[in-house]
């Protein structure tokens, strides 16, 4: 009886003592969860927020491209090769981990970060704090899921797979845990299909544009004790795509003793590979300051080979690049309450980005009447180069009154690439709560872009003199930094528990704007600079939850004018460079209204789960130095869930009215092809969690 008593008070122990240090580990966890969020206030500028539920109520939910939630945003236009705009800037979006900047690497157009591990997003814009830099339309930080389900915290893994509509095939697994303080959640997919980008024509099937794309994520978190925990992120992310083809196009150039091929025969193919890797060390020191450092490391590989045959008979010359970058850094943040009205946040970044550009090219002898010779020769060209990034920032939130908060401070940015700038920001930003339901705020920023360092080239563009690929200009003045005035205010109105409302403004006077295109037969932008820009737009946001039912609107309106084409020159027509110094034009990617909306409902009873969405634009530009648009659009998509048993089932229908609209014509600054919108797609997901 005494060794029963021994042994069941010995198992009581054991249990209490387990549920105390699981305890204590979630409790340990919030709090610097907490401490976290205190380095980088997001009350500030724009934010529009995804939360687990909203990406689920996306027509693929988890299986949706990042770029596919942000387009669910206000003033986030679509492009071709999988690009999206915010508040008419090319490209420039920042992307965060856990409070950590992504090091950049080199994409074409394939995405490196897969939904499937995100728990919430947050897209940020406007006017910004100080210790947002480099990269500033839009800042997109990113929480990481803990676990596959929030109900189950000690382990669990997640199975899903889809099929669908061109050919599209793909699995992914998902396994998280917590054990000794240690936490991990572990997310690998693999998909393939046979529309990997945009088609260059409206057809339902697209010729020669299969991709195969495997993605692998980690997030491991250990608890060093109750103020310190060390967090690590792995990802990997290659994309494989075949370049798509025209059928039937006419021979341009002859080739000596060249075979009768047409041109749906092209074999142009490219491959992206992404690697990175985080370590963060965050806690809370013994005088109550929050702090997170952090190290970080990319390696990326872009491979493009071209088709020396067929490009060198419709296109006069033809190509096989290699890029690699390698992106290391650290950055550090630190936060200290001084007491009730001051919270003062300082930090410093630093990255060192070395680039390898090589290229092995053919093409034929020519003069101004045309090609001299039908036999080609080679063109080969090597180059390295280094860049770095210093930043600095400090500033101090400070709260007079209840209702009233003011953020000040500044940024200092240092790059040293092509070109050597340095440049102090200030930053002013203020909230105000008008009442229990309308909130103000409004900003100014003074932002420092670089150029992105993979993008640059130091390739000798002189060698292409005399030949088929000579360009109509030498001339290529060195790409600048970017630097913009911001200006931004909006509010926010609460009607009901229910339903909110968002309005937001704002204005940008730019110098040296950066743009990019796509110049050449390989898929990678190149930068270039407009003398001067202005920028400027109004946007509406609305979202309704009510019990089982959600719901959002919004829209925007966006204006985007530039002058002077001053770098970068021999991309270009000269017609369209004397043309940007002489008027004012529309960016490439502008786009005047966007809009999306969206609404799903959930049937309790029969664990079924209902929506559709919709996105609209009015068009890129196009023509002659961008002086005309693309036709405006939208697109149509449904989807509907079921819970059988143990099991999810998910029928997603994007596009159902089957509407043909282009994004591209193939003409414009810098757009060298058209891209057409997938026609109707159907897929089916199946998943389980364990």
């Amino acid at each position: 009886m005494k060794k029963i008593i021994f042994i069941c008070a010995t198992l009581n122990l054991f249990v209490a003592n387990a549920f105390a240090q699981e305890l204590n580990y979630e409790v340990t966890a919030k709090k610097l969860d907490k401490s976290r969020s205190n380095l980088s206030p997001k009350t500030y500028g724009t934010s529009f927020n995804f939360e687990r539920e909203n990406i689920d109520n996306l027509p693929q939910g988890q299986a949706s491209s990042l770029n596919q939630i942000l387009l669910r945003a206000p003033g986030v236009s679509q492009d071709s090769f999988g690009q999206i705009h915010i508040r008419n800037d090319h490209s420039n979006i920042q992307y965060r981990i856990n409070d950590v900047i992504i090091p950049e690497g080199i994409n074409g157009f394939g995405q490196v970060l897969d939904a499937r591990f995100i728990d919430s997003a947050s897209l940020l814009t406007g006017a910004m704090p100080a210790q947002y830099g480099y990269r500033t339309a839009g800042v997109v930080e990113i929480k990481t899921k803990d676990h596959v389900s929030k109900e189950n915290l000690e382990s669990g893994a997640y199975s899903e797979a889809i099929y669908g509509s061109n050919r599209t095939a793909g699995v992914n697994q998902q396994f998280s845990g917590n054990k000794n303080g240690l936490n991990y959640f572990v997310s690998g997919s693999y998909l393939q299909n046979s529309r990997g980008i945009e088609s260059p024509t409206s057809a339902r099937k697209s010729i020669h544009n299969d991709t195969s794309q495997d993605k692998l994520f980690g997030y491991f978190s250990y608890v060093l004790d109750a103020k310190k925990r060390l967090n690590v992120i792995v990802a990997n992310a290659t994309n494989r795509y075949q370049i798509p083809n025209i059928a039937n196009q006419e021979k341009s150039f002859e080739l000596d003793n060249s075979p009768n091929i047409n041109s749906s025969q092209l074999d142009q193919n490219q491959t992206e590979a992404n690697r990175f890797a985080i370590v963060a060390l965050q806690g809370i020191t013994a005088s109550e300051i929050d702090y997170q450092i952090s190290g970080f490391v990319r390696h990326s590989d872009l491979k493009f080979r071209g088709d020396n045959v067929g490009d060198l008979i419709f296109n006069g010359t033809s190509s096989n690049i290699d890029k690699s970058s390698l992106n290391s850094g650290i950055q550090v943040d630190f936060s200290k309450k001084i007491n009730d009205k001051n919270v003062l946040r300082t930090g410093l970044y630093f990255s060192d980005t070395a680039i390898r550009d090589s290229q092995k090219n053919l093409a034929f002898s020519a003069d101004e009447n045309g090609q001299t010779s039908t036999s080609p020769f080679s063109i080969n060209d090597k180059s390295r180069k280094n860049t770095q990034l210093y930043s600095l920032y400090l500033q101090n939130e400070y709260k007079p009154i209840e209702k009233l908060t003011l953020n000040g401070g500044a940024r200092f940015d240092k790059v040293n690439s092509q070109v050597n700038e340095q440049h102090l920001s200030p930053r002013f930003n203020a909230i105000y709560q008008l009442n229990n339901k309308i909130k103000l705020h409004s900003g100014y920023s003074r932002y420092f872009t670089a150029p992105k360092a993979e993008l640059l080239s130091n390739l000798n563009i002189h060698r292409f003199e005399g030949t088929t690929n000579q360009p109509e200009t030498f001339r290529n003045d060195k790409v600048k930094v970017e630097k913009t005035d911001y200006f931004d205010v909006g509010l926010k109105y609460q009607a009901t528990k229910e339903l909110n409302f968002g309005v937001d403004g704002y204005y940008k006077n730019i110098r040296d704007m950066l743009d990019e295109g796509q110049f050449g037969q390989a898929l990678i932008f190149k930068p270039f600079n407009y003398d001067k820009a202005k920028v400027y737009g109004l946007e509406f946001s609305s979202d309704y939850k009510v019990k089982n039912f959600t719901a959002f609107a919004n829209v925007a309106y966006q204006k985007a004018q530039a002058k002077g084409i001053n770098s970068g020159q021999y991309l270009h027509e000269v017609a369209e460079v004397d043309y940007s110094k002489r008027t004012s034009l529309n960016p490439d990617h502008a786009q005047r209204v966007t809009a999306s909306a969206g609404l799903a409902y959930k049937f309790t009873k029969t664990k079924t789960n209902l929506g559709f969405d919709v996105l609209y634009g009015n068009g890129l530009r196009r023509g002659e130095a961008n002086t005309l648009k693309m036709p405006s659009y939208s697109q149509f998509n449904i989807f509907a869930t079921q819970k059988i048993e143990k099991f999810n089932l998910r029928l997603s229908i994007n596009n159902i009215l089957d509407k043909k609209y282009a994004l591209r014509d193939g003409t414009g600054i810098g757009v060298q092809a058209s891209q057409f919108a997938p026609r109707r797609s159907a897929y089916l997901i199946l998943s389980r969690e364990f």
